[in-house]
């Protein structure tokens, strides 16, 4: 009995594990092996494509008959690249390697979805070209010899299992003495936040929302403010709060599940009168007591007298606190609360960590310089 697309690409997955990766890789030409490398490096920022390929490999062992440059049932010979994915490849990447996997479908992703054929002259508008060639070249590889499927499906997961396993050494348990004091950590905290990370490292916005997140987690169980409350799970980054149920980026919520408190987390801009304006649109409906607008901009506010104002029209509406205020000054005052601040680091560090390996916000960067502030600034192990 032929397997299923599932059990394609366990077997592969287990074959990968089983063997050396040198072993695995010899069998494949020098060049089909740097195209699969580089189409690996890449999936942090570009895990469509990985996705995409992926998907057109395991369908190409599945359906050898197929051409699988022809991704969409609405072309000669086609089939549904989306649809395949979406049940059998996306679900495996995200059991398997969760920092790789499409919250849904690589096929969502505008240059990928066109209505023309992966062939080598194909029009999508892949940012990086040199990652557009390799992609191409590997589906043409495919392709034209099928019998390279599955030696090519086990080579890259054998990639993907190596780059999962180098970070290991980002994941390292953080270890706090006691004499790390709370202004320490609020200067290891901001330096993590105002660092440059340059144009090509996206979803440094995550990085103030992870930390005022790990603030909530520890200051919830100390204050009696929060007795009998609930910490929301994180909503995705990506998601608009008009799709989701939240109100802000973080909500600790009633025991019914209505909303208590929302924090809204800009990044490197400054309070507005129009936010305060959104924000009551936000809460208009509901009951709850206090929302806060924080930011990581310095200075904190566009028009300080002008925000006021618009709070204080507000406030003569709803019952609603509006309450506005830096990341950093709220995250000192947090820390007072805490029972034990130190903890705070591995709190933080576990978060970035959970992120980084279940959504798409946090990038290997943003990891690899929160552990040199930890092991430089911090002097933590």
């Amino acid at each position: 009995m032929p397997q299923t697309p599932s059990e394609i690409m366990e077997t592969a997955y287990q074959s990968a594990k089983g063997q050396s990766i040198k072993t695995i890789l010899s069998v494949l030409p020098n060049d089909c092996v740097q195209e699969l490398k580089i189409i690996v490096e890449n999936a942090e920022t570009q895990k469509a494509v990985l996705g995409v390929t992926l998907t057109s490999i395991v369908y190409k062992v599945y359906e050898p008959l197929q051409d699988i440059r022809n991704h969409q049932e609405g072309m000669e010979n086609g089939y549904s690249g989306r649809t395949f994915d979406t049940k059998y490849v996306t679900p495996f990447l995200k059991s398997k390697f969760p920092h790789f996997a499409m919250a849904e479908s690589a096929w969502l992703t505008r240059s990928l979805e066109q209505p023309h054929p992966y062939n080598l002259d194909f029009p999508g508008k892949i940012r990086n070209t040199s990652l557009k060639s390799v992609f191409l070249n590997t589906l043409n590889r495919v392709q034209t010899d099928s019998k390279l499927a599955p030696k090519i499906l086990v080579a890259f997961m054998a990639l993907m299992i190596e780059s999962s396993a180098k970070d290991d050494a980002l994941f390292a348990n953080v270890q706090v003495t006691s004499w790390l004091t709370i202004a320490k950590i609020i200067d290891a905290v901001s330096q993590h936040i105002h660092y440059d990370y340059g144009k090509g490292v996206v979803g440094t916005a995550r990085i103030p929302v992870l930390a005022i997140y790990s603030v909530y987690n520890l200051l919830m169980p100390d204050v009696k403010r929060y007795s009998g409350k609930i910490l929301a799970p994180l909503e995705s980054h990506t998601s608009p709060d008009s799709r989701s149920k939240s109100l802000g980026d973080i909500d600790v919520n009633n025991a019914d599940d209505s909303c208590f408190e929302s924090i809204e987390i800009k990044h490197n801009k400054p309070i507005t009168a129009d936010m305060v304006g959104v924000a009551y649109r936000k809460i208009k409906n509901t009951n709850i007591d206090r929302y806060y607008i924080l930011t990581t901009s310095e200075p904190n506010f566009y028009d300080q007298e002008s925000v006021i104002q618009e709070i204080e029209n507000y406030k003569k509406i709803h019952s609603c606190q509006i309450i506005i205020n830096g990341v950093i000054p709220s995250l000192k005052y947090y820390m007072r609360l805490i029972s034990n601040p130190q903890s705070f680091v591995g709190e933080y560090t576990k978060w970035l960590e959970f992120e980084y390996q279940h959504a798409s916000g946090i990038k290997r960067e943003h990891l690899r310089i929160w552990q040199e502030i930890c092991q430089d600034f911090l002097n933590v192990e």
